[in-house]
């Protein structure tokens, strides 16, 4: 498998806020594979439930519902969870405490996928593939 794998933030940012993307990311997205991992659901749906992110009305009344379309107007798979990301996960040096970043990292070391992230400390994973925002 190759392609993008967009980070949560990723997700998050060409969804409601693409004008603060560069001409380059989004050329970049559009010559390769994108996927979302099935964490970046969980992700968003913790934070949505705590109230530390604000949705469409769309996510309160059916959210997986609105997370598919969402996935699907950025052209992207959703990548499932698999044992295997579960496996390289627990063999991950700890450089990076956030669970689900670490599961996103776990998911594109497996599958050989390139990261688009804002997130800085993704850069110190040895092997990782960067697109950084």
């Amino acid at each position: 498998m190759t392609g993008l794998l967009l980070d949560t933030n990723v997700v998050l940012l060409l969804t409601f806020e693409p004008e603060k993307t560069s001409r380059a990311h989004r050329d970049a997205l559009a010559m390769q594979d994108r996927y979302v991992s099935q964490i970046s659901a969980i992700e968003i749906a913790i934070k949505f439930s705590l109230g530390k992110l604000a949705l469409p009305p769309a996510f309160s009344t059916d959210f997986s519902n609105a997370f598919v379309r969402m996935v699907d107007e950025l052209s992207a798979d959703v990548l499932p969870i698999d044992l295997k990301h579960i496996d390289r996960l627990s063999r991950l040096p700890l450089v990076h405490r956030d669970p689900f970043d670490r599961l996103i990292i776990a998911q594109s070391l497996e599958n050989n996928l390139t990261i688009m992230t804002r997130d800085r400390a993704f850069a110190d994973y040895p092997g990782l593939s960067l697109v950084q925002i």
